[in-house]
């Protein structure tokens, strides 16, 4: 197969590895600071978040959230962010999560290779902590990889400039009758299967006028979510996977004229 395409100056503003498993039963709110403590020599800066809900990929193609009966109250979510406030680590009872994120504008996207090594390695230091707290037997159930995509909107405004970068979304051409103004307001959603069971890719297509500017902003998300071995035996091969898959469909979805906006080099 070709290599996997490459753009100097991707879109990509988020890129999220995580993993979900079956809630520790000995986990307690304390232990969310005492991880921090383990990784403050690289992550210095700690916030509480409000928890993620459990999600599992069904077979008919919907997620579906784990509703969990507990005496006590769900713990917090603990952030864990590096000076430079573009790494992250989340921590929670069941889910693990590791981010790069672009902070400023100047910020350049370091790969995945590099986004792939941080969550890698604070995986490991998460399994250690929780062997030798005692927190209970790890059993991983699902993994998930995430590249969130801001597109600033250059010449016909969105939505219908959408087109220019996603050719799936093509107004223009839609209509029966020239009776419709053009839309306001747009979003879409697309879900595809993965190789051999493994999750599926989910696409999302929203747009709004966040920046000072006035302008239009298109955000493109490509999350693949799946199943894992309870021993995380495969989740090398999962994410290589799951990578090229996100990859791949990005460039299959957006248009050849966004490629060479964004400096497509192979």
């Amino acid at each position: 197969m070709d290599p996997l395409p490459e753009y100097k100056y991707p879109p990509v503003i988020e890129v999220v590895c995580g993993v979900q498993f079956d809630p520790l039963p000995g986990f307690q709110s304390v232990h969310l600071g005492q991880f921090w403590q383990r990784v403050r020599d690289h992550y210095p800066k700690a916030e509480d978040r409000a928890p993620l809900s459990d999600v599992r990929e069904m077979d008919e193609g919907t997620t579906a959230g784990a509703e969990l009966l507990a005496e006590l109250p769900p713990l917090r979510r603990v952030f864990c962010v590096d000076a430079t406030g573009n790494f992250l680590l989340q921590v929670q009872p069941s889910r693990f999560l590791s981010n790069w994120r672009k902070e400023r504008p100047s910020d350049d996207y370091p790969r995945y290779t590099v986004a792939l090594g941080r969550f890698r390695e604070g995986w490991h230091t998460f399994v250690a902590f929780v062997r030798e707290g005692s927190l209970g037997a790890l059993s991983t159930n699902q993994y998930e990889l995430t590249y969130i995509n801001h597109i600033p909107e250059e010449g016909e405004p969105y939505p219908v400039g959408i087109e220019r970068y996603l050719p799936v979304f093509a107004w223009k051409s839609a209509q029966s009758l020239p009776f419709l103004p053009a839309p306001r307001a747009a979003s879409m959603r697309l879900q595809f299967a993965l190789p051999e069971g493994k999750g599926r890719l989910h696409v999302t297509v929203n747009h709004g006028r966040p920046r000072d500017d006035g302008k239009g902003l298109l955000v493109l998300d490509l999350t693949a979510r799946g199943p894992a071995r309870p021993d995380w035996s495969d989740m090398e091969d999962w994410f290589a996977m799951a990578h090229e898959w996100i990859v791949r469909g990005f460039t299959d979805l957006t248009s050849p004229a966004a490629h060479r906006a964004w400096n497509r080099v192979r």
